[in-house]
């Protein structure tokens, strides 16, 4: 399986804004008042602080499919780990 490329942010802040997650990683960055997008693609979120931020999630979780529930699965413990502040995350094809 070839190498997944994501676009990566490092230290960033976003406040304010719609952010897409699928595609992208995001490492120690922190967010406000943001809107973040996931559809299930390969995504990586690391060591990143969520203050009131909400979650959109466009995602089919498939019939006979058990890493479609665990990515969910995954998903549902970052957006728990950020109402504490913290999370780490990372959805990849294996």
């Amino acid at each position: 399986m070839p190498d997944i490329l994501l676009t990566k942010h490092q230290g960033m802040e976003f406040a304010d804004h719609t952010i897409y997650v699928t595609g992208h990683a995001y490492i120690n960055c922190t967010f406000a008042r943001c809107t973040l997008v996931w559809n299930g693609g390969p995504s990586r979120v690391e060591h990143c602080r969520f203050q009131n931020c909400n979650w959109r999630i466009e995602y089919d979780v498939l019939w006979g499919d058990p890493g479609t529930r665990s990515a969910l699965r995954q998903l549902i413990d970052l957006i728990d780990g950020a109402l504490d502040s913290a999370g780490d995350w990372l959805h990849a094809e294996e």
